[in-house]
């Protein structure tokens, strides 16, 4: 449960940083007028947030600009439109290429719309974003070094009982340490590093995370021990799982019984290709993630793994598309299906051998 002095405060940061962020970003509502933009956008259209705000984005660029025809490609395929090297122009601007990125926030039928300065030399960083992501994972990385630390010296004073927390503690500062190393060097969830990995390593981690977090859920494990070692990506197999996990936790939190099971089977008669390999695998390893919560509304289920989309007031709708990238990435699959009292994933990866026995 997040309070809403820490929520307010959250969004408070996340509007700094668009502030101050080397990205022009604006926002407009259904009739185009601008309702927010940040620093960089006003200098970008050549203006002051007076002469902005409230203004239709036809006030402030040509009718020519292309950017009104990605705006027409938005609205009727309600999905993310991007283009490279689109031209701006306006009364208080002079003529300039930039890459486009717009979406809409279907809660609020508002677009958001990103301007990046266009460069046809891939080499250079001529929007700053690269410095931008560097910086941010300097700042986070600091205070994460410190907690690492911190978790260092207390193991070696602490109870027996409390080493294993201690411990947990450090290996998921490091993960998170790793995972803004790969961050700051633009390294995205669907390039994977494929390693041989125990699948059940990561669940138990996992699970042991979540118990601490959410101590009132009964979490239960039923693994299938036959189960060969898969080639996947480490971290981002642990946050994809941690992520649904978590979500599972969250919707059973306040029940009288709150369940959440995780499991592991052998699946006959799938065949997966491998990222990068033009063979199909015989068989896959199937991880079911089980709550007995009240279900996922009907209404929202079509939706939950779009960018943005959330069915939670504090959520930012990135941790379930993120999910699915992964899964993609590795060759597998994430479905679901939900119910009251029963709302189940299933994340399907391919396998490269056959399971011992």
């Amino acid at each position: 449960m997040i309070d809403s002095s820490s929520d307010s405060s959250a969004k408070e940061l996340l509007g700094s940083l668009a502030q101050d962020a080397p990205v022009a970003l604006l926002q407009i509502d259904d009739s185009q007028r601008v309702i927010c933009a940040n620093l960089q956008s006003q200098g970008i259209l050549g203006g002051g947030l007076d002469r902005l705000i409230g203004r239709k984005l036809s006030e402030i660029l040509f009718h020519d600009c292309e950017i009104f025809e990605l705006l027409d490609r938005l609205m009727s395929e309600v999905s993310d439109v991007s283009a490279t090297g689109i031209t701006l122009c306006g009364p208080f601007s002079e003529p300039k290429k930039f890459d486009v990125r717009m979406n809409i926030d279907t809660a609020s039928a508002r677009i958001n719309i990103a301007l990046l300065p266009h460069s046809k030399r891939g080499g250079q960083d001529p929007s700053g974003l690269a410095t931008f992501a560097r910086m941010l994972g300097h700042e986070i990385k600091n205070p994460l070094g410190g907690i690492s630390g911190a978790a260092q010296l207390m193991e070696r004073s602490c109870r027996a009982d409390q080493s294993e927390l201690l411990s947990l503690i450090r290996s998921e500062a490091m993960r998170i340490g790793r995972l803004i190393d790969r961050f700051t060097a633009f390294e995205l969830y669907n390039a994977p590093r494929f390693a041989d990995l125990n699948i059940h390593e990561i669940l138990d981690d996992v699970v042991a995370m979540q118990a601490v977090a959410s101590p009132s859920v009964t979490f239960k494990k039923g693994f299938d021990p036959s189960l060969p070692e898969i080639s996947a990506d480490r971290d981002h197999l642990h946050e994809c799982i941690l992520n649904i996990v978590k979500n599972a936790a969250e919707a059973v939190a306040g029940q009288e019984y709150a369940e959440v099971k995780v499991s592991t089977s052998y699946q006959a008669g799938i065949r997966l290709p491998r990222p990068g390999d033009e063979r199909r695998y015989s068989g896959a390893l199937l991880v079911r993630i089980r709550d007995n919560g009240p279900g996922i509304p009907s209404a929202s289920q079509e939706q939950i793994f779009k960018p943005f989309f959330s069915t939670k007031a504090s959520g930012s709708g990135i941790g379930l598309s993120v999910c699915q990238d992964i899964a993609h990435a590795h060759g597998g699959r994430l479905t679901f299906t939900s119910r009251p009292g029963r709302t189940q994933f299933d994340l399907v990866l391919p396998l490269q051998r056959e399971p011992a026995g």
